[in-house]
This record gives structure tokens, sequence and C-alpha cells, in this order.
């Protein structure tokens, strides 16, 4: 992750983000740059997530890949994009603060589509305090299991 975090920062630092025109232009590729850079290595994307419910690690293990949802478990484009987005415009990029919003909100959960149907909404719920990532997993019931916890 540390090397897709510089280069997220050279992006950053290549763009002239001040340009109105540009920002509009780039804002998708910028929403997609650290996905697209996360699953360029080997292996399945659904292989990749750092949580998974126990229904989706049953369905990864058996290899199948229907059904199942590459869930950013904090919203990226707010937590991440749009804080680094504004760093960049100010000239106040800083890789110490890119790595701990990346660090601290960059969590893939893999579920099922069922799963998902019971998040309420790709946003924070009400009461959020900026650091449980479980927040609206445990609002409907949902556990994760860590990655590392799970027998592959």
């Amino acid at each position: 992750m540390k090397k897709i975090i510089k280069s997220y920062i050279n992006l950053l630092n290549a763009l002239d983000l001040k340009d109105p025109i540009i920002y509009k232009g780039i804002r998708e590729g910028l929403n997609k740059f650290l996905s697209n850079a996360y699953l360029a290595g080997p292996g399945h994307k659904y292989e990749k997530g750092h949580y998974y419910s126990q229904k989706a690690y049953e369905k990864v293990k058996n290899r199948d890949w229907s059904n199942l949802i590459f869930e950013h478990m904090i919203p990226k484009q707010k937590y991440i994009q749009k804080p680094c987005v504004d760093m960049a415009i100010k000239d106040e990029l800083d890789e110490e603060k890119v790595n701990r919003l990346i660090n601290d909100y960059w969590q893939i959960a893999i579920i099922t589509k069922e799963e998902n149907n019971l998040l309420s909404s790709k946003s924070m719920p009400k009461g959020w305090d900026e650091k449980d990532i479980f927040y609206r997993y445990k609002k409907v019931g949902l556990i994760l299991i860590n990655k590392n916890d799970l027998n592959w």
C-alpha cells in the first residue's frame, strides 16, 4: 500500500486541481485510482478484502464470485479523496496525512449482495465517531471477520 500511496500523492501533485475544468475532468479517475491500483496485483479482487462476512468467505473459499460486493467500509470519496484533493489544492499535501487517512479509512469488506442490501446507504450513519470502521455493519447486525483470522 505504501507504493500506491506514494503514487497517489505523485498524481495529486502532478495535476492542477485548482483549474475547475481539470478537476471536473479527472474527478472520476481520482475516485477510482486507489481501487484500481490496489486491485492491479495478482489474485482475484474478492480475495483482496481486509474483512469478510461468513457467507462471503464461504463463497470466496469455494471460488464462487457470484453475488459478492467489494465494499469500501468507509466512503472513500468523502473521507480520503476529498481531504487529499483539498490539501493538494492548498499546496499542503503531506505524505503523513495521506498515509493516516488511507490507513484509517481504506478498509475493504467482501460481503454478499444480500448483506449489502441491509446497509442503509453508502454514507456513514449518524452517530459515527469517525473511528469505528465497523459502525455501519454493527447497525445492521452484520459481523465481519478479519482476513488474517480466516483459514484460506
